[in-house]
């Protein structure tokens, strides 16, 4: 890797062929991340794997990534990530309210409450703390960081992001052997 950053630090060597193969290097292993972790499909990973790339190019060339802090890779997943993050984030705004669920008039749902509830039992303390503090509670990212020790509120918010998918995948997951499947009704 400190080939392809003494490249960019060299801008009388950069080329087009330079930026392509950076970009297809980890094209593929961050769409695969992408679909893997955050349950986006292939098209969205590949768009905000692009809008990544060209925020790590533009951080290379001011001056913003510093080859010790982290590998290229790394740097460029952790922009990924960040961008994944605001996505799911914004999806979960458009997600129905819990109230609509309430109203359904369907003999399975008391037993996909069961099934939450179940899950939310046997779910480690962690996650259970923090999804219980901002659903329950409402208590912000700020107090959430304070209450369970992390250093900021981003890392707050992505530890309930992550807990939050971790419980949702796991729950649709036992959802489906039970053979309940909600789809929302327009």
């Amino acid at each position: 890797m400190t080939v392809i950053f003494r490249l960019f630090n060299r801008k009388d060597k950069i080329t087009d062929k330079n930026f392509e193969q950076l970009y297809k290097l980890y094209r593929l292993p961050f769409i695969n991340f992408a679909i893997k972790y955050f349950s986006v499909d292939e098209e969205k990973a590949n768009d905000i794997y692009h809008d990544s790339f060209i925020a790590l190019i533009k951080n290379i060339k001011e001056g913003k990534y510093k080859e010790q802090h982290a590998s290229i890779k790394t740097y460029l997943f952790a922009i990924g990530k960040n961008l994944l993050c605001k996505e799911v984030h914004r999806k979960e705004e458009q997600l129905l309210p819990f109230e609509y669920f309430k109203s359904l008039d369907d003999p399975e749902w008391d037993k996909a409450l069961d099934t939450a509830r179940e899950l939310i039992a046997e779910a480690d303390t962690t996650c259970n703390k923090v999804l219980q503090l901002f659903y329950w509670e409402k208590a912000s990212m700020k107090e959430i960081a304070r209450q369970m020790g992390y250093s900021s509120e981003d890392v707050a918010k992505n530890k309930k992001m992550s807990c939050l998918r971790r419980m949702t995948f796991e729950l649709q997951k036992r959802l489906n052997e039970q053979d309940i499947y909600y789809k929302l009704k327009k």
